[in-house]
């Protein structure tokens, strides 16, 4: 600021007092370069909103693996080889299920890869490829671990009333059960003391 300014504005303030009190406050915020005071430390609103970037950020890499995931199965199936699954059966030797086409082969894999089985029958066929396409549409599905602690929690707490239901209800016959025993010892106990004392 100029010394011209400078002097109109304490000029303005001596005028205007109602107006001078807002430019003390600004020019008391202001630091030595002439620039506003930052706040220092952390408000509830700043850490809700790093809270909501966190998440939509997790949000934004789930939906990119899922659909990478898509993509990839569909390329898988448009091969026209495709290994289906195996098991192993020891040191480099295993046995696996392979889709060649519209043929389903059971190969024998070790020191050379030796042809064991074609399967035929259609129904086991279908069977297979059903199975094996379950499989893959599971691996899309969303089996995150919020989905899988809420279903476990639910399903602890219906077994957890499941049994307490039983629980009271057995504690109930049983002392009902006691109930009718006490009655009938006591009305025994009551005719041998009115047949003593006859």
């Amino acid at each position: 600021m100029t010394g011209a300014e400078q002097l109109n504005s304490v000029k303005d303030c001596l005028d205007n007092k109602a107006g001078c009190g807002e430019v003390k406050e600004k020019e008391a915020k202001q630091d030595k370069d002439g620039k506003p005071e930052a706040k220092v430390g952390v408000t509830i609103w700043d850490f809700i909103r790093m809270i909501l970037a966190t998440a939509f950020v997790v949000g934004l890499l789930y939906l990119l693996l899922k659909y990478i995931n898509k993509r990839s199965m569909t390329y898988k199936r448009s091969q026209l080889v495709e290994n289906l699954g195996g098991t192993s059966l020891g040191t480099n030797r295993s046995i696996q299920v392979v889709k060649a086409g519209n043929r389903l082969l059971v190969v024998g894999v070790g020191e050379n890869i030796q042809l064991l089985k074609e399967i035929d029958d259609p129904e086991e066929f279908r069977q297979i490829i059903e199975e094996h396409n379950n499989k893959l549409e599971q691996l899309i599905q969303p089996s995150d671990i919020v989905t899988k602690l809420l279903k476990r929690t639910n399903s602890t707490e219906n077994s957890g009333k499941q049994e307490g239901t039983h629980f009271s209800a057995m504690l109930k016959m049983q002392l009902e059960e006691a109930a009718k025993g006490r009655k009938k010892l006591y009305e025994e106990i009551g005719k041998k003391g009115k047949e003593g004392n006859e």
